[in-house]
């Protein structure tokens, strides 16, 4: 699969990025950095300040991050080179690495990096499947859960089941092993009473946990609006539950709050944002205000949401022109402070200013919220490819919570395992003890696999398949 004697080099940021990030591993990450940085490093591992020579001539100012074996990211010999500068200066550095004038390199493959780090011991398998989960993650839920697994968060609990599994096989074999001297080392009830709590704790990891799958694809909806238009009153309504601090002071809320929405048709990941200033005067209103665009500009759907009860529309007509919704819904908030026919004369200036249809809703009195929700519901499927809902994807709240995010492999390992105690239960009751151990051999076989190293060769080439270059 891997070939772990070469020495590998990619680009490991963003090609339209302003800084670059080349990144090599490998015994001859020493004698390429001689032959391409200057001055040379006055140590085999630290930060070191100067510049690469991308050719004859063309020196570029750069930063040196050089680690030794195997006290880095991969376990080998580890250098990151960072340039200020454009893709084509970034590419001519890579193509001399890759000609074979400076070292004997080649270029890395999809997750070669973090492969190196499994297989070099550095992290377990779980772990290494986060770093691609963390690297794809499109909202806070997608990326709490991987770093949840990142953190070893899954590993911490599968150990414990393996332990107890292991303990149960080494009473039960000690058993075998001593059965003609009549010495019993745990009793039939005991090794029951033990399978049971272990069979309890995997059916637990399972039913609690959440399928990253069923979170990767979920599309994205924001909503937007100037300070106090309503936003975190509709969010709290929408989810139906307290998510968002709602205050009648402005600027309440500074960070972007997520969470699962779940509709007829479909689920999104809602979240509401900072108030869109149009004229931040202070770093917090303008670092909050950078926040929200970029959350915005990343949604699937973006809820605009106006104040109805103000008669001048002139900044919130500004403020959706800071974010460029890919889709839009209009809503008319704080409907409920207006007669009928104020409202109704609101609601065709609003129209007539936004070129759009608007919504008139109340988080107090619930009006337009259901319908609100149907529309969500009617352009997220016009708009996006999404997961239909089914009975057994519910989703809860990662962020917020101690719940495991297991991807289908991990899922897959955990039924695996449960059948297998299962059945050395039912051997143990047929007083089968030989074939009882034998299953939880089986059953502690695939709780490893999650992290450890002896699985199948396809199984990790499909795993770092879907990672990319440079990771």
């Amino acid at each position: 699969m891997y070939e772990l004697t070469d020495t590998i080099v990619a680009l490991s940021s963003t090609s339209s990025g302003a800084r670059s990030l080349v990144r090599i591993s490998g015994l001859e990450v020493p004698n390429t950095i001689r032959r391409i940085f200057e001055p040379h490093p006055a140590a085999a591992a630290g930060l070191f300040s100067g510049a690469v020579a991308i050719d004859t001539g063309l020196k570029i100012d750069a930063l040196l991050y050089l680690f030794s074996a195997p006290r880095s990211y991969t376990g080998e010999h580890l250098a990151e080179i960072h340039l200020h500068t454009n893709s084509s200066v970034t590419e001519a550095l890579i193509d001399k690495l890759l000609s074979g004038t400076v070292a004997d390199l080649r270029a890395a493959g999809p997750g070669e990096f973090t492969a190196r780090a499994y297989l070099n011991g550095k992290i377990d398998l779980a772990q290494a499947e986060a770093v691609n989960e963390i690297i794809t993650s499109s909202n806070k839920l997608q990326l709490a859960a991987a770093e949840k697994l990142l953190a070893g968060r899954l590993a911490q609990t599968t150990s414990k089941i393996r332990s107890d599994i292991m303990d149960s096989l080494s009473l039960l074999e000690a058993g075998l092993d001593f059965s003609q001297h009549d010495i019993e080392f745990i009793s039939r009830p005991q090794a029951l009473r033990r399978l049971e709590q272990i069979l309890s704790e995997l059916d637990k990891l399972l039913s609690s946990s959440i399928s990253y799958e069923s979170m990767v694809d979920l599309p994205a909806v924001g909503i937007a609006g100037l300070p106090n238009a309503g936003k975190s009153s509709l969010l709290n309504k929408l989810l139906g539950r307290q998510r968002s601090i709602v205050s009648a002071r402005l600027k309440t809320t500074r960070d972007v709050l997520t969470g699962i929405l779940t509709l007829a048709g479909c689920r999104c990941v809602l979240f509401d944002c900072a108030g869109l200033i149009i004229a931040p005067d202070n770093i917090l209103d303008k670092l909050a205000r950078q926040a929200a665009t970029e959350a915005l500009k990343n949604a699937c759907i973006v809820i605009l949401c106006v104040d109805i009860s103000k008669s001048d529309f002139a900044r919130d007509i500004e403020a959706l022109k800071l974010i460029e919704p890919q889709a839009l819904i209009a809503v008319a908030a704080k409907s409920d402070l207006l007669s009928e026919d104020k409202l109704n004369q609101r609601l065709d200036e609003l129209n007539e200013s936004f070129d759009a249809d608007f919504l008139p809703t109340s988080s107090k009195t619930g009006l337009g919220i259901e319908t609100l929700r149907k529309e969500i519901d009617k352009k997220l499927i016009e708009e996006t490819t999404v997961q239909p809902i089914s009975a057994d994807s519910e989703c809860s709240h990662v962020a917020e919570t101690g719940v495991s995010a297991l991807t289908s492999r991990h899922k897959q390992a955990v039924a695996e395992a449960i059948e297998n105690i299962k059945q050395s239960v039912k051997q143990v009751n047929a007083g089968n003890d030989e074939v009882a151990a034998m299953m939880l051999r089986a059953a502690y076989q695939a709780i490893s696999n999650i992290e450890q190293q002896n699985i199948d060769e396809q199984i990790l080439e499909n795993i770092f398949g879907r990672f990319c270059i440079g990771k």
